[in-house]
């Protein structure tokens, strides 16, 4: 069984790692609603992936992992993707997503092809710096597998 193009058990994965992730007592942990995915993808204009959009349905937007996951958030400009995007204009001619930050400034984007690059905005914010992860899943996992609320 899929949704959004994803295999269930994968986005059982990850549901239980953004479930799980250390966060502030307030911070929310909601999907995104269709109008809200929708909305979303009026404001960066374009389609998005299928995977961004089943980690969307599953957490939209919340300060968990090292910097916090991007989603449909004008109520919190650092966790809302249009706004990081529009930080970054060239990011937009090549088809990057900011998806998640580093804590320290610099962002994780989701390319064209489905992997995760980090961009060192100190360096250089219109190149990536490396080429993290070869699906987003992967990325989500790797920065949340370590960052689990104890039972």
């Amino acid at each position: 069984m899929e949704a959004y193009g994803v295999d269930m058990p994968d986005l059982a994965r990850i549901r239980r790692l953004v479930f799980g992730a250390v966060r502030a007592p307030e911070e929310r942990l909601v999907g995104a609603t269709p109008k809200q995915l929708i909305s979303l993808q009026e404001r960066v204009g374009r389609p998005l992936p299928e995977e961004l959009l089943a980690l969307l349905s599953i957490c939209n937007g919340a300060a968990i992992g090292p910097g916090g996951l991007f989603g449909e958030r004008p109520d919190a400009p650092y966790l809302d993707l249009p706004s990081i995007r529009a930080l970054f204009p060239e990011w937009d001619s090549k088809g990057w997503m900011p998806v998640a930050g580093d804590g320290c400034g610099n962002y994780f984007v989701l390319l064209t092809d489905g992997r995760v690059g980090f961009v060192d905005t100190m360096s250089d914010p219109s190149a990536l710096a490396s080429i993290e992860y070869g699906t987003l899943f992967e990325f989500v996992e790797a920065i949340l597998v370590g960052d689990q609320a104890a039972p």
